[in-house]
């Protein structure tokens, strides 16, 4: 075999092994499922989903007027949010703490 066909295929190996290992810690990370939670509060459905730095809460207005959601997460500071939300409105909030606790205000606002 010449050195030139010798440094082909290692070469071929080395892009070969570094292809599985970038491609190893993805597949790791698919396969681990994250907790999610789902439930419903007066006039909305919500879920969300174990994060690592951040937690995107997902809901759904029922009512047939303009409602609000509130939340609590475990954060000791800051810890509450609320959003406003159209009838038959859908929306999203990113908080930094595990949400805790949730409650709805129909026709109301924050």
């Amino acid at each position: 075999m010449s050195l030139k066909h010798r440094l082909a295929v290692t070469a071929a190996s080395s892009v070969a092994i570094l292809g599985m290992v970038a491609v190893t810690p993805a597949s790791a990370a698919t396969l681990s499922a994250a907790s999610s939670h789902t439930g419903s509060v007066g006039c909305f459905n919500y879920s969300w989903a174990d994060g690592t730095v951040s937690y995107t809460i997902y809901y759904h207005n029922t009512c047939t007027v303009k409602s609000a959601i509130a939340g609590t997460t475990d954060a000791l500071f800051d810890n509450k949010w609320c959003a406003n939300v159209a009838a038959d409105g859908k929306g999203h909030t990113v908080v930094y703490n595990k949400p805790m606790t949730f409650s709805s205000a129909r026709g109301g606002s924050c």
